[in-house]
């Protein structure tokens, strides 16, 4: 079933200034995509910590969650176990080309974005 929390997707309008500021935090640069995903995968130094995975977005005005997602160790199982106890999925087992995970997205009953994720170090 789901092993931890894998990352936090947050959007921000300027990914330069985000950086910076979680570099002073400690956090360090994991991977970063270029576009059109914009985006850079940042963690604090040790093994197992959870992603920040850091995208850029002009239209947000400030640093807004979009979603976090849980690591499964076999994430189609995690899937078929999530949507046999009633769970409905939006996305399934998608592969994003540009991180190279294979990912799938559901909502809470208050409409919070969740996804499930393989388990990926």
């Amino acid at each position: 079933m789901l092993t931890r929390i894998d990352h936090i997707d947050l959007r921000v309008p300027v990914l330069a200034d985000a950086v910076a500021f979680f570099t002073t935090l400690g956090l360090r640069q994991v991977r970063a995509f270029g576009p059109p995903r914009q985006s850079v995968e940042m963690a604090l130094p040790g093994p197992d910590q959870v992603l920040l995975e850091i995208r850029e977005d002009p239209a947000v005005t400030g640093t807004t969650v979009d979603h976090i997602a849980f690591a499964a160790d076999d994430d189609r199982a995690a899937l078929d176990a999530l949507k046999a106890a009633g769970l409905s999925f939006s996305r399934e087992a998608h592969l994003v080309a540009t991180t190279g995970r294979r990912v799938s997205n559901f909502t809470d009953p208050h409409g919070g974005k969740w996804q499930l994720t393989e388990e990926y170090r």
